[in-house]
């Protein structure tokens, strides 16, 4: 992989990481009643070993959703990143400075 190619890409998604307004961890669920009658919304989030769950008002939803929606991108994001810095990692461990060195004879 090109260093200065997966630099440059390493800072694009740095810098759109941090452009991502609203980052909510999480999974919105529709919550049901009696009967599977629909009504409300939940968040769902594993948290300190633990299953949360938050009861959504329906004037948050949509900010909700975009949170949840901002999570989901940020961590794509960011595994690509650390899939960018795992190979220049590995590109300067295979360079020939790093290279096993033969032992001398004595």
């Amino acid at each position: 992989m090109n260093t200065k190619t997966s630099a440059g890409r390493g800072q694009e998604l740095l810098a759109e990481m941090g452009r991502i307004p609203v980052i909510i961890p999480g999974k919105l669920c529709q919550r049901h009643g009696e009967k599977g009658k629909i009504n409300g919304w939940k968040l769902q989030r594993w948290q300190k070993g633990r299953n949360d769950t938050r009861y959504i008002p329906a004037g948050l939803l949509e900010r909700i959703r975009e949170g949840t929606s901002g999570h989901q991108r940020f961590m794509a994001l960011a595994g690509e990143y650390a899939e960018i810095k795992g190979e220049e990692a590995l590109a300067d461990l295979s360079a020939p400075d790093h290279a096993k060195k033969k032992p001398m004879k004595r």
